[in-house]
């Protein structure tokens, strides 16, 4: 899976996992992991979620992380040694698409802001599939993904505002839309005991949004919106940012599921 324009960095990753902290707590919660567990995380990026429950599994367990990424594994790599993990948790160059795990090898499998960034030629559902396929009966399958429909910044051209977040959503992620999808995979693939769950993610800093030059370069050369209405854009989120008034919003979508045969 080569790199799509969506791609995201390590330290974006980082960043935003430190706004999500109550959700992958959560998450890890749903997993029901004890010691000697063991764990697949897919589309694992710099290690964030593999640290993080090589802690759970403790010594006895085993947690696998798997990424297309080279650069992404070996700062994985990098984070788990830095954290005495490297007994406990291994990473893994692969396809989330076809999964060199036998059947049943996992008690869990989780996945965070994966599907958002899956090139258009990955059918989700064989993505899905896959992470079935290799947990056990009776194992549990979680998934955190964004709904950037539900982005909102406070901006006082709402429409422009819209236009702009539309266009996000649906241009600038390949799957913008993914955590709105995630409850019809998990019906489909006759999911147990599933539980959906929202969490708003907030930020007051302007640097620390997507919204900035890259949104503002994309949608002009798209033709969204003109030069004048950019500019005005930028200069009044830049202006809210320095006197501490920026605000923007929007909604992850954790759902949880048991696999039964």
């Amino acid at each position: 899976m080569a790199r799509s324009a969506g791609y995201v960095s390590a330290d974006y990753l980082r960043k935003v996992a430190e706004l999500g902290k109550q959700i992958k707590q959560r998450s890890y919660e749903l997993m029901a992991i004890a010691p000697g567990s063991h764990v697949l995380d897919i589309g694992c990026g710099p290690g964030i979620d593999t640290v993080g429950l090589g802690q759970l599994v403790g010594p006895h367990g085993r947690v696998i992380g798997v990424d297309i990424d080279e650069e992404m594994l070996q700062q994985a790599d990098a984070a788990v040694r830095d954290a005495q993990l490297d007994t406990v948790v291994q990473h893994r160059q692969a396809d989330v698409a076809a999964l060199p795990f036998a059947n049943e090898s996992f008690d869990a499998c989780h996945a965070e802001r994966l599907f958002q960034v899956l090139p258009a030629n990955y059918d989700r559902y064989t993505v899905f599939a896959e992470m079935l396929r290799v947990v056990r009966s009776g194992g549990r399958v979680v998934v955190a993904d964004t709904d950037w429909a539900t982005a909102s910044a406070d901006y006082s051209d709402v429409a422009l505002e819209r236009r702009l977040i539309n266009f996000f959503a649906s241009q600038l992620r390949p799957n913008g839309y993914a955590g709105r999808q995630l409850f019809d995979m998990y019906q489909q693939h006759n999911l147990h005991d599933i539980q959906i769950e929202h969490f708003p993610m907030v930020q007051t800093d302007l640097t620390q949004s997507p919204f900035g030059n890259w949104l503002i370069g994309e949608a002009l050369a798209a033709g969204i919106a003109s030069q004048a209405e950019l500019d005005s854009w930028k200069g009044e989120l830049t202006a809210r940012h320095e006197s501490g008034r920026f605000y923007w919003s929007v909604n992850l979508v954790l759902v949880s599921g048991v696999k039964y045969e």
